[in-house]
């Protein structure tokens, strides 16, 4: 078989442009792209604080012994699959630089499509911990790096999740821009799918493919409204083939404050997210549409102690 590196470096080279942009004399906001903060903060606040955009995560850890609890329900699946996922995060900082993470993605049929997904299931479980390693080489303010695993529960959709279990190492890097609440920001990633323990091995036509993935993305937050635009590049490695893809993706963020929430007597952390994506895959084609999603976050302590009547205090 003939490798052809030429598509590679075509689909590579927006991303390694960008990192040049950030490797510019930089000042200014914060790691998620928002004004420097005051000395004084909400402990409420910071503990509450969104780290994920679209598909990009911030670098960063929880606090020592801080719990938060995470809900990403996926709208885009009520247009494009039989099934709607629910995914639920757990996140506990087991040190200020030390963070462990577990999650649970079920799914319920979706009332509007039909067919084989149209189906409950346990869909998948995850468990992962992330490291923050301070600054790297004058190239990044802030570097997070961590290991996660997949694993599939009964029997989902392979859109979800394949029969596979995944193991997964990932960067997450920051790097504040000249311009004001404007932040440079890369992931790196590479998926590694692996036999399940006590499921055996997968069927012949579910083939195992690794994938290796750099998404870089400017993020320009000067407030509860901002904007992000990615990109990301994958390297689909199979057992007896490589292919290409990628995508790009804007989208508007609505950070939701916490007062507005509280007036509406929500719980927690609200922020809402309308995006347009193109992505490309050599031999499966081209897809474009919009999204949408609602990012909840809220702590252990609300969780328990939360009243609609007497929300707790900012502090």
């Amino acid at each position: 078989m003939t490798l052809s590196f030429r598509p590679f470096i075509c689909r590579l080279l927006p991303a390694a442009l960008a990192t040049l942009v950030a490797g510019a004399p930089v000042f200014g906001a914060a790691a998620d792209g928002s004004p420097p903060a005051p000395v004084v903060t909400s402990m409420r606040e910071d503990l509450l604080r969104m780290n994920e955009f679209f598909d990009t995560t911030l670098p960063g850890t929880l606090k020592k012994y801080n719990v938060v609890m995470e809900f990403t329900p996926k709208f885009v699946d009520f247009r494009d699959h039989e099934y709607v996922r629910f995914p639920i995060e757990l996140r506990y900082g087991v040190h200020d630089r030390w963070e462990l993470y577990g999650g649970w993605t079920p799914f319920i049929p979706n009332p509007f499509n039909s067919g084989d997904d149209h189906r409950w299931g346990t869909g998948f479980a995850l468990l992962g911990f992330r490291h923050d390693v301070g600054s790297l080489f004058g190239l990044y303010d802030q570097v997070t790096v961590g290991l996660e695993t997949r694993a599939p529960l009964g029997q989902p959709p392979l859109f979800l999740i394949d029969r596979y279990s995944h193991i997964r190492p990932f960067i997450l890097a920051a790097r504040k821009l000249p311009w004001p609440h404007t932040t440079f920001l890369t992931n790196y990633s590479y998926d590694r799918a692996v036999d399940t323990p006590g499921r055996g091995t997968p069927p012949a036509e579910l083939p195992r493919v690794h994938l290796a993935e750099v998404a870089p993305s400017v993020l320009y937050k000067p407030g509860e409204l901002g904007g992000i635009a990615e990109y990301t590049y994958r390297y689909f490695q199979g057992d007896e083939a490589h292919h290409f893809g990628f995508e790009y993706r804007v989208g508007a963020v609505w950070d939701v404050p916490l007062v507005r929430s509280q007036a509406w007597r929500l719980p927690g952390k609200w922020q809402v997210e309308l995006s347009y994506k193109i992505s490309d895959e050599q031999g499966v084609g081209e897809s474009r549409g919009i999204a949408m999603s609602v990012r909840w976050r809220t702590s252990l302590r609300e969780m328990l102690y939360y009243n609609p009547s007497n929300p707790l205090p900012n502090k």
